[in-house]
């Protein structure tokens, strides 16, 4: 089934609006439900964490074999997660949490782990592991060519913020991606205003099909 036909009729899209286009009402639980709709078999979270999504992803489509990508470990340039409790504490979750379902986990930081996978022999790839510049910019460059053509691309956090504590640089990235490399077109999951009775992350995520 190709992709972008299916989203683009599912939600009555137009695709030829000004980028990026919004789909209302749809949250990244939907992009799992997606996955096994469109038949994917094979993917990679990048950034596990305690792994509550990639549960979300293999849950909702049962037939995905999903590569759980994430060093658990304490660097430079990574202000989300500063101590070793926390790593031990969400390397133990993810591992219990998936541990019923298809995952393999890699655990390396992701340039290294780009090594595993040949270019084009992903069905998807979920984007969610350093969010500033440039361990974002890297992982959306090199991780889309591990997708193959009709595949889905896609993050979280599709926002600005250069708080000093946290930053975020996914949607600078984002949209200079999709510029650079001429991506059209590309969706936003859920609106940028929140309306009452409406599924919207709190956080959205962005994608493309290859």
């Amino acid at each position: 089934m190709d992709a972008l036909t299916y989203i683009v009729d599912k939600y009555k899209l137009n695709a030829n609006q000004g980028m990026p286009v919004e789909i209302p009402n749809v949250g990244r639980r939907d992009l799992a439900g997606w996955f096994g709709e469109l038949g994917f078999t094979k993917g990679a979270e990048i950034g596990t964490a305690g792994g509550k999504f990639a549960e979300i992803i293999c849950s909702s489509s049962p037939s995905v074999h999903l590569y759980c990508v994430d060093a658990y470990a304490i660097y430079n340039g990574y202000r989300d997660y500063t101590r070793t409790e926390q790593m031990t504490k969400m390397h133990t979750e993810s591992h219990e949490r998936l541990k019923k379902y298809n995952v393999e986990f890699v655990e390396q930081f992701s340039m290294d782990a780009l090594n595993h996978f040949e270019d084009n022999s992903l069905d998807f790839v979920y984007i969610d592991a350093n969010h500033e510049w440039p361990f974002v910019t890297q992982d959306i460059y090199y991780w889309s060519k591990k997708v193959r053509p009709g595949g889905i691309v896609a993050g979280h956090d599709y926002y600005r913020s250069n708080r000093k504590d946290s930053k975020c640089h996914v949607r600078g990235a984002v949209n200079g991606y999709t510029y650079a490399f001429r991506v059209d077109p590309w969706f936003i999951l859920g609106r940028d205003e929140k309306r009452a009775g409406e599924i919207r992350d709190n956080s959205r995520s962005w994608m493309w099909i290859k």
